[in-house]
């Protein structure tokens, strides 16, 4: 992460900012800030974004989107550990 970026950003709006202030760092709405502080793509301090979270999104937001969509979307269809060997074993894919 780029020092320079991150220093003149905590000058100018300290460690934490509205959500508003946010929006207008990252040329959004609010509710897509409060989206991105829901699934982990920006730090909340109370209702507060950190604004060292915002600078890490700006520095890189193709792997923040990417680690939110991927944890959301993940289905839940693995199967333990157990039952896997147990079926690989017996040769019972089908049961």
């Amino acid at each position: 992460m780029d020092k320079t970026r991150l220093d003149d950003m905590l000058e100018r709006y300290g460690e934490v900012c509205t959500q508003e202030k946010a929006a207008k760092i990252l040329g959004i709405v609010s509710r897509t800030v409060r989206t991105m502080m829901n699934d982990g793509r920006l730090k909340s301090v109370g209702s507060r974004v950190d604004v060292r979270s915002i600078c890490e999104y700006i520095e890189n937001p193709r792997k923040a989107n990417f680690d939110a969509f991927s944890k959301k979307r993940r289905p839940d269809t693995m199967l333990p550990e157990g039952t896997f060997m147990r079926m690989a074993r017996g040769g019972r894919w089908n049961k």
